[in-house]
């Protein structure tokens, strides 16, 4: 009998999927993305997928208008140069888009393992529409 995955190994698998899925629908025919906030182009395998509101906020954790591809150093030794992200969100979404943000992290998601597996397919199936090849197993 197959053992059932944990909520951990579940929200990892998406973290993965989704990840890839962030850099890959926001790249151009060769693989390549610019960084939302410094505009860097580089592989999609060289990016990372930032969050303007941290990950540890479930709500907004695999909401899209949230992610977007970030070179590393942005993402990772910036702090994810928020100041920019901010200005940039509002370019893309408009005004209320850190409004929307700002009230939707601070709700309360509870998200079961069928939740989880529903949102893995979900991903998996958009990021075929861009990378086939990249699916996770």
């Amino acid at each position: 009998m197959k053992r059932k995955a944990s909520l951990r190994t579940l929200t990892n698998k998406l973290d993965g999927i989704f990840s890839r899925y962030i850099r890959y629908s926001h790249a151009d025919g060769r693989g390549n993305c610019s960084c939302f906030t410094c505009d860097k182009v580089a592989p999609v395998a060289e990016m990372d997928c930032g969050h303007f509101v941290g990950r540890q906020h479930r709500a907004t954790r695999w909401e899209e208008k949230n992610c977007h591809p970030q070179c590393r150093f942005c993402n990772r030794y910036c702090e994810g140069r928020k100041d920019v992200y901010a200005v940039r969100l509002v370019e893309k979404y408009g005004p209320h888009i850190l409004f929307e943000l700002q009230e939707l992290k601070n709700s309360v998601v509870k998200l079961t393992p069928a939740d989880l597996e529903e949102k893995i397919a979900h991903y998996k199936a958009k990021l075929a529409e861009f990378a086939p090849e990249k699916q996770a197993a």
